[in-house]
């Protein structure tokens, strides 16, 4: 994976993502446990629920997989996992690192990933 970070892509039109994204952290309230607010819990609870056994072992590792790597990327970029801090800048700015670098050759090189695979990362099947 490219060593971007959320707000590193640079889109077509120039903008740089990094002076726009959100670095803002906020506290807890005070009865929320921390592991709601973290991000790879939620996606073992999404996992659990909505996946496993619901969907193909493969199909299920593949999902696992996407999710886990957005889950490194925002925590390299951000800092932390919290759910709390994601927003739709990240997003866009995941969606901007997929296509311009998100994929990763035998060589080790980074590589721009087609619009239709950049897509499957997003919708999650």
């Amino acid at each position: 994976m490219s060593s971007q970070k959320p707000g590193s892509a640079v889109p077509a039109g120039g903008e740089d993502r990094g002076k726009i994204t959100s670095r803002k952290v906020v506290g807890l309230p005070g009865e929320l446990d921390p592991a709601d607010d973290d991000l790879g819990v939620w996606i073992e609870r999404y996992l659990d629920l909505a996946v496993r056994g619901v969907r193909s072992a493969e199909v299920s590792t593949k999902i696992s997989r996407h999710l886990e790597r957005l889950c490194a990327w925002l925590a390299a970029g951000l800092g932390h996992p919290r759910v709390s801090a994601v927003t739709a800048r990240e997003i866009t700015a995941w969606r901007d690192h997929l296509a311009a670098a998100g994929l990763r050759r035998k060589d080790g090189s980074a590589a721009a990933m087609a619009p239709a695979t950049v897509n499957n990362h997003l919708v999650l099947q």
